[in-house]
């Protein structure tokens, strides 16, 4: 990204809260302990209880367990052990970006917090987050700071004038962004088929389901999600910013290749592969159809093993499992996949807190416990109490993910199970928090469990959707997204807008309502209602 940053623009243009009442972040207080003298092991703990505190958010899909809550449960009690760190919740809201930007407006803030771009340049500008260069150099991990250096470009984002402000969160990793074609199995062996090699092979497929089995092809909803993943076998690369052969920047979902698509796609329809009604389809209608077996051929992400695969086995029985495919090209090459940028936003710590290295201390222990808690020697009983039931939203404000968390766990979790289907003993102490995905897949072959069948197809079997998005990322075979940040201030006041006008055209086109040339026009609509100034302001912000 270039050294003059857009995004503070952007949150001056987003952001309704006024930091006037923060007297330029001097009343930004920290309510943690006083300073206490930290010791030089970055692991040690300190001699006598340091308290720090923190701002959260409610997550739904954290199932508690007994007396556990946000401010008792198995890592804060790490903390205290390990560290001699008492956590403290300052607050925990179901509704956090609303009650922090009022926060940051009276200048009432914690040692620690996570913020998003705005936030964090806001808060920045306002002097009231702290330059964490000295503190990171002297108490981040080994293993944190490996992160910072093989993830250079995502950092970049922290930084403002080359000085790291805030710590990227990060995600678990892009092998979850690829797109497959999932095709029913029992379907596709009574017809005799094969894995797909072009795309006339996948239509094909989907023409003879309909046939034989009634109901339609291919399963689309009324956002056109699935043409969006379909895209991709023609070229185009929609939802992503690409760079040009001049240098350029601009938006894929645009460009010509995304008109061909789009021809194909109203062919599609035309000749009924599509369902006739699909406009008036959300996912939920769209899986509901797939469910009482109207259709055995989608376009879709990693996670359809998960929804609505479960409820369509208990529907249709265990024959009807579907295997994810890569999506073929017209012609049979490769395709390449999109990658964009996926941070979860930012650890930040409040310029007037009186122990940053206790902050270290504890962002440093999800990464420990991620990638070096196994070899360390830590117990299976400890790691599961930290993973189990989804746990790890608990910590979700001071959480560093390593990007390489799901493929290295398909790496593990796949060779488990590889020596499982051999018939040999599997030793799961191994696997530290990757044991449930192992074990699941063992219940899905050995009892059908549909609890299990996500994992199988996500990562166990030999066509799993990992497993073909490793090769996508070990080849190269993908365009990463140009817009490696926020969204510029264009993209975030009209960015919705300029979707909706693209979407609504496209439904027209493949419906019959417009000719394929109105592309064309749909594009000088997208750049007059600010397409264009987007488009300026992304090569502004990410160009070269």
């Amino acid at each position: 990204m270039k050294t003059k940053r857009i995004l503070a623009i952007a949150a001056a243009a987003v952001m309704t809260v006024s930091l006037a009442a923060c007297g330029g972040g001097g009343n930004s207080g920290s309510t943690g302990s006083a300073a206490v003298k930290a010791p030089d092991d970055i692991w040690a703990p300190y001699e006598e209880t340091v308290t720090v505190t923190v701002v959260g958010e409610e997550n739904s899909g954290t199932a508690f367990q007994g007396d556990d809550d946000y401010q008792h449960n198995p890592w804060y009690q790490a903390y205290k052990d390990r560290f001699n760190i008492d956590l403290q919740n300052v607050w925990i809201s179901n509704d956090y970006t609303t009650k922090l930007n009022l926060s940051i407006a009276d200048g009432d803030l914690p040692d620690v917090f996570h913020v998003d771009s705005n936030q964090l340049t806001q808060l920045h500008d306002a002097g009231m987050i702290m330059n964490l260069d000295d503190v990171f150099e002297r108490y981040a991990s080994d293993t944190l700071k490996g992160y910072r250096k093989d993830n250079a470009d995502t950092w970049a984002t922290g930084e403002f004038d080359g000085s790291l402000y805030g710590i990227p969160q990060m995600s678990y990793g892009p092998i979850d962004q690829f797109q497959y074609v999932w095709i029913r199995q029992d379907w596709m062996q009574e017809c005799g088929f094969e894995a797909p090699t072009t795309m006339d092979e996948v239509l094909t497929i989907a023409k003879t389901f309909a046939e034989k089995y009634g109901g339609y092809g291919i399963a689309e909803n009324q956002n056109l999600d699935n043409l969006m993943r379909t895209a991709l076998a023609y070229g185009a690369h929609p939802g992503i910013w690409v760079r040009k052969d001049d240098g350029s920047i601009e938006y894929g979902t645009i460009q010509p290749e995304m008109k061909t698509a789009l021809e194909h796609y109203r062919d599609w329809y035309q000749e009924g592969i599509l369902k006739s009604d699909f406009v008036t389809m959300d996912n939920d209608k769209m899986f509901q159809s797939m469910i009482n077996g109207e259709c055995g051929v989608i376009f879709f992400a990693q996670w359809f093993g998960y929804n609505p695969l479960p409820d369509l086995i208990a529907n249709n029985g265990p024959e009807a499992i579907f295997y994810p495919y890569e999506i073929p090209s017209e012609t049979g090459s490769k395709i390449m996949g999109s990658v964009t940028f996926n941070n979860n936003g930012y650890v930040v710590i409040n310029k007037n807190c009186q122990n940053p290295e206790a902050v270290m201390k504890i962002v440093n222990f999800f990464p420990y416990m991620m990638d070096d808690a196994v070899e360390a020697g830590e117990t299976h009983e400890f790691i599961s109490s930290l993973y189990d039931n989804n746990y790890p939203n608990i910590v979700f404000p001071t959480r560093v993910i390593n990007p390489m968390t799901d493929y290295n766990q398909f790496v593990q979790v796949k060779a488990a199970v590889d020596k499982w289907l051999a018939g040999e003993e599997v030793d799961t102490s191994d696997l530290g928090k990757n044991v449930s995905k192992f074990n699941s897949c063992v219940a899905w072959n050995t009892s059908q469990d549909v609890n299990g069948v996500g994992d199988w197809l996500q990562q166990g079997n030999e066509r799993s959707a990992y497993g073909i998005s490793k090769v996508y990322l070990d080849e190269g075979q993908y365009v990463k997204d140009a817009m490696w940040g926020a969204p510029t201030p264009t993209l975030q006041a009209a960015g919705s807008t300029l979707n909706d006008i693209l979407i609504e055209g496209f439904t027209k086109i493949i419906v019959g309502e417009k000719d394929i040339d109105y592309f064309d026009e749909l594009v000088e609509q997208w750049k007059t209602a600010g397409g264009s100034q987007a488009t300026q302001e992304i090569n502004d912000t990410y160009g070269k």
